[in-house]
C-alpha cells in the first residue's frame, strides 16, 4: 500500500514542476541579507503546496479508481489519505530546505551580525514545515469538500492573496499565517509573530482529525 501511495503522491510531473518552481524562485527573487531568505520562500511555498496537494484524494476519481477505493473501509481510506499527505509534506519540506540553500548559491547574501546563520536556518526549517503542513491539509480538505481540484485551488489562491496582502497583514497582525514573513528582523526573537504559526499548526491538526468525517460525507 505504501508503495502505491508513494507513486500516487509523487508522480514525475509533480516532482518536475516543484523543482522548477524553487529554481525559478531562487533566480528571480532578490535578497541582500541572509535573514531575508526565509521570508522570501515561506509564502511562495504555500502556493506550491496548495497546488501540489489539491488532488491527493480526488485523483481516485480522475483515474477511475474511485469505485474501487470506496469499497475500502473508511478507516482504510483515511489511513491512505494520511500516508499520501505525510509523503507530500515530507517531500515539500525537503525541497523548501533545498530552496533555502539555492539562495546562497544564486545570491551573494550578507549575514547580519545580530543573528547566526544556523539560528536563522533552523528557525526557517520549523516555520516552513508548519506552512507546508497547514496548506497541504487545507488543500486536501477544501478540494474534497468542494469535490473539485480547480475550485479548491481557486478558492485557496484567493485566500492566499488576501493573507499576503497589506490588508491581511493589518487585519490579522501577529495572527496571520504569514506573520513570519511580515516580521521585522529586529523583532524576530520577540516571538510575537509565532502566534500566527502556532494557530495554523493547531488548525492543521484539527483538519487532519476531521478527514475521516469528511470522507464519510464526501467519499
Amino acid at each position: 500500500m505504501m508503495k502505491q501511495d508513494l507513486k500516487i503522491s509523487l508522480p514525475v510531473y509533480k516532482i518536475g514542476y516543484s523543482l522548477a518552481f524553487i529554481v525559478i524562485l531562487s533566480c528571480v527573487h532578490s535578497v541582500v541579507y541572509v535573514n531575508e531568505i526565509g521570508p522570501a520562500i515561506d509564502g511562495k511555498m504555500a502556493v506550491l503546496t496548495l497546488v501540489f496537494c489539491a488532488d491527493t484524494y480526488l485523483i481516485e476519481r480522475q483515474s477511475r479508481r474511485r469505485e474501487v477505493f470506496r469499497l475500502y473501509l473508511i478507516k482504510n481510506q483515511y489511513y491512505a489519505v494520511l500516508r499520501r499527505i505525510t509523503v507530500q509534506i515530507g517531500y515539500l519540506t525537503v525541497i523548501s530546505i533545498l530552496a533555502y540553500g539555492m539562495f546562497y548559491w544564486q545570491k551573494s547574501a550578507v549575514l547580519d551580525e545580530k543573528r547566526s546563520g544556523i539560528f536563522l536556518f533552523l528557525l526557517y526549517c520549523g516555520v516552513v514545515f508548519i506552512t507546508v503542513f497547514f496548506w497541504s491539509v487545507l488543500s486536501v480538505t477544501v478540494c474534497n469538500l468542494l469535490q473539485s481540484v480547480w475550485g479548491g485551488m481557486g478558492m485557496l489562491f484567493l485566500v492566499w492573496l488576501f493573507l499576503v496582502s497589506k490588508a491581511g497583514e493589518k487585519l490579522l497582525g501577529v495572527w496571520n499565517p504569514f506573520s513570519y514573513e511580515f516580521c521585522e528582523f529586529s523583532e524576530l526573537t520577540e516571538w510575537k509573530w509565532a502566534a500566527g504559526k502556532i494557530i495554523t499548526a493547531v488548525c492543521a491538526m484539527l483538519l487532519l482529525l476531521l478527514q475521516k468525517k469528511i470522507l464519510e460525507k464526501r467519499g
